[in-house]
């Protein structure tokens, strides 16, 4: 009986393992039919996106199956008419604006100082299924070119699009329609971003602002003066990041003292008194001592220290500095009364409205239209009597 049950127990266990032969062939089967669908499958993944690429930026993007680019039927003439820095007149620029040029082949300045500050190549950005390489302007890419800034930015990857329309505004409409130079056009963002807060883009700027001319004691005077105005906690990471910026330059800090009064309050006062009178005439001759009855001392700190301290300083002249001013406040907004003031102080220094009709242009990219339109209407009550 036990020979029996033993075989039979040997027919059922080799049964089962001829059925588990038979189920590991038909799912190995199994599985390589559903690996080649899925090869294929991907195959025609690969493929339609391949096309869908080639369709986008077919005629818009260099070295696409030869078709020209959006901004590659002009001539060089543009870029090397703005290859160094230039005072040309807004009817040149706008007349280079609309010459035809390649765009230039060197792509290491930023396109905005990163925005913006901006990337140091044009490379596509490899986020995304789809690539997108930025078209710059020649114009906007030949200012680009004088900042020399080269550093690469994470937004070239992640925002091409954004990266290519902010750098065409603020370096090519704005550095064209707005005549300024270089160094007075850097002098007026790095103190327009010190009133608005807007230190990365500061840190971004700063070393391209030396590119062009900016000097060194320039930027500082740039950065003190804004304490007066600004206060130290918002004032001092612009310093911190000046400092930086200029060891990182190979400058060599403390840089050679400014100061032109000594630190008595007899000196601080007749400098100030000076200072006053050439930003808003004779009238400020006796000030610090016309101060309300309940807080005299504010009207003797204006004095002695905003102007005292800060305006009789070297580095700026007294037109450069009332510049600066209007640009602190213009950026940080809600001080309309001061602006005013001040104004029609730059008018009295020599900033005609002309002059400040550009400094509030040039601004734009920086901090915006609604702040810009204020200064705007500003400067046309500060020069409506004119």
């Amino acid at each position: 009986m036990e020979d029996n049950n033993k075989t039979r127990h040997d027919e059922v266990v080799a049964q089962l393992a001829a059925q588990l032969a038979d189920l590991a062939v038909e799912g190995e089967k199994a599985i390589n039919a559903f690996a080649q669908d899925i090869g294929t499958f991907m195959e025609q993944i690969e493929r339609e996106f391949e096309s869908s690429f080639e369709s986008r930026t077919r005629g818009t993007t260099p070295g696409t199956n030869g078709a020209p680019t959006e901004c590659e039927g002009t001539a060089n003439g543009t870029a090397a008419q703005h290859a160094e820095p230039t005072t040309s007149n807004a009817a040149d620029a706008n007349e280079s604006k609309a010459t035809e040029a390649k765009p230039a082949d060197d792509q290491s300045a930023p396109t905005c100082s990163e925005a913006t500050t901006e990337p140091a190549s044009t490379e596509p950005a490899t986020v995304g299924p789809i690539a997108y390489s930025p078209q710059f302007t020649p114009a906007a890419q030949a200012f680009r070119d004088r900042m020399r800034v080269g550093a690469g930015s994470d937004l070239m990857l992640t925002d091409p699009e954004f990266v290519e329309r902010f750098a065409n505004f603020a370096f090519d409409d704005v550095v064209t329609d707005v005549d300024l130079p270089d160094r007075t056009r850097f002098m007026c963002w790095l103190a327009t971003l010190l009133g608005c807060s807007g230190i990365d883009e500061f840190r971004a700027l700063l070393p391209a602002a030396l590119n062009v001319g900016v000097e060194p004691e320039t930027i500082k005077e740039i950065v003190y003066q804004g304490v007066a105005y600004l206060g130290i906690g918002r004032v001092y990471p612009f310093l911190k990041a000046t400092n930086d910026a200029l060891v990182a330059a190979g400058i060599t800090l403390p840089l050679k003292n400014q100061a032109t009064t000594l630190p008595t309050e007899e000196s601080r006062y007749e400098g100030g008194e000076q200072a006053q009178m050439a930003c808003f005439g004779e009238q400020m001759r006796g000030y610090k001592d016309r101060g309300a009855a309940d807080y005299p001392h504010i009207a003797q700190w204006l004095v002695k220290n905003c102007f005292g301290d800060w305006y009789t300083r070297g580095g700026l002249t007294i037109a450069e500095r009332e510049m600066c001013t209007f640009c602190y406040i213009a950026a940080q907004g809600g001080c309309e009364p001061q602006l005013l003031a001040h104004a029609t102080a730059n008018v009295q220094c020599g900033n005609d409205r002309d002059f400040l009709i550009k400094v509030v242009s040039n601004n734009v990219p920086f901090i915006g239209y609604p702040r810009s339109l204020n200064a705007m209407t500003i400067v046309e009550k500060a020069t409506s009597a004119e």
